[in-house]
């Protein structure tokens, strides 16, 4: 927890750009504030022992805190592969040759958290777009600008973005 905290508050300093004691102090609080009513959304106890409460492994709280920031290198990694990837069709491939589809993608991650996290990841990434969730959460539609192998790209997103989200909301 004090490891979110901390990045919390560093961040906060340098969006602020001012590295004062008034300024690490609100940093501090703002960053408190935010961990205390995140817990209640990743299900886990925020304060350690006291008043009948569980104690919490600090370890836990970094390995989140890593994966978070893997997640968030892995988006921003797609992102640009994906803008690279779009920028090729745009300019080199004839209009013919793109065969744009919409391709149903089995799900395995059953949270609402989890599924709307793979759909705007999904959506954020440039050539794709999220079209929708089936009534019983076991299906998610999206749209591809250029779709030369269906199973390819469904694979592709089951172990690059599903699998990876599936880490952080089961």
């Amino acid at each position: 927890m004090i490891v979110l905290i901390l990045l919390l508050t560093i961040t906060w300093m340098a969006l602020q750009s001012s590295f004062t004691l008034p300024d690490l102090i609100v940093g501090f609080l703002v960053s408190f504030a935010i961990v205390s009513l995140a817990s209640r959304f990743l299900s886990m106890p925020f304060t350690d022992g006291g008043l009948g409460r569980s104690r919490i492994d600090n370890r836990h709280y970094a390995r989140l805190t890593f994966k978070w920031i893997a997640f968030i290198g892995f988006a921003l990694w797609s992102i640009l592969k994906a803008n690279l990837d779009v920028a090729r069709i745009v300019l080199f491939r004839r209009v013919a040759d793109i065969r744009p589809g919409i391709i149903a993608i089995p799900l395995d991650v059953k949270s609402d958290a989890g599924i709307t996290v793979l759909a705007n990841l999904i959506t954020l990434t440039p050539g794709t777009v999220s079209l929708d969730v089936a009534t019983d959460r076991r299906t998610i539609y999206i749209h591809c600008i250029d779709v030369q192998d269906a199973d390819a790209v469904r694979e592709d997103i089951k172990q690059n973005f599903e699998r990876r989200v599936m880490e952080l909301f089961p």
